[in-house]
């Protein structure tokens, strides 16, 4: 009796791995990437009930994550575009073209205004489904950006619970976050717009002596 051996081997960390090697070839910012790589994933995973999205829209969003910033190395004026030209030129082993594409797109927009479908369909061959779901993975993308927008990882603990119509998002710190508390209200109102639910942030002091 032949037995089906299920292969160990977890490809989606090789995606991954691919995808951080791509960002050190273009010098991206490693603590920026790490801090945003964990406030992305945890508001994707806190607002599952909410996005619809699976495991696979998790890893894009892990890999634009990681590429977000790729195009600041070519280019700082540009940089929207130019890492947008440096995702759909690099093979990601791994990713479909559509899913590329779809990475591409939400690191294009997270510094750029959005642009509707009915303004790409005729550059894109990413179908309303496949639009959407970029739409998505972009509002969180810019929200956790908006969280570390200063690149200094300001925050010692952050908690993100959604509660009704709102998302809270608590952070630990002592440090001023006036910049962050201004960036994120633009960046929040996109995320209200798509998910039709407010994120709000909470400024908790921490007790450290001196």
């Amino acid at each position: 009796r032949s037995r089906i051996v299920k292969p160990k081997h977890n490809f989606e960390n090789d995606i991954i791995e691919s995808a951080r090697n791509i960002a050190k070839r273009y010098h991206t910012n490693k603590s920026h990437a790490q801090m945003m790589e964990h406030l992305a994933l945890t508001i994707f995973d806190k607002m599952k009930s909410v996005h619809g999205l699976d495991r696979r829209e998790r890893l894009l969003l892990q890999i634009a994550v990681l590429l977000h910033d790729c195009g600041k190395y070519i280019n700082m004026a540009q940089s929207s575009a130019c890492s947008y030209n440096i995702i759909m030129a690099t093979e990601i082993i791994g990713l479909s073209h559509l899913e590329r594409e779809i990475v591409a797109n939400v690191v294009k927009y997270n510094h750029i205004p959005f642009d509707y479908y009915e303004q790409m369909e005729k550059t894109t061959s990413m179908d309303k489904e496949s639009y959407l779901r970029m739409t998505k993975l972009l509002a969180m993308l810019r929200l956790a950006n908006g969280l570390d927008r200063s690149h200094k990882q300001k925050f010692k603990n952050i908690r993100i619970l959604p509660k009704e119509e709102q998302l809270l998002i608590t952070v630990e710190t002592n440090e001023d976050i006036t910049l962050e508390r201004g960036l994120f209200g633009h960046r929040a109102e996109f995320f209200t717009e798509v998910f039709n639910i407010r994120p709000v942030i909470r400024q908790k002091r921490t007790l450290d002596k001196l």
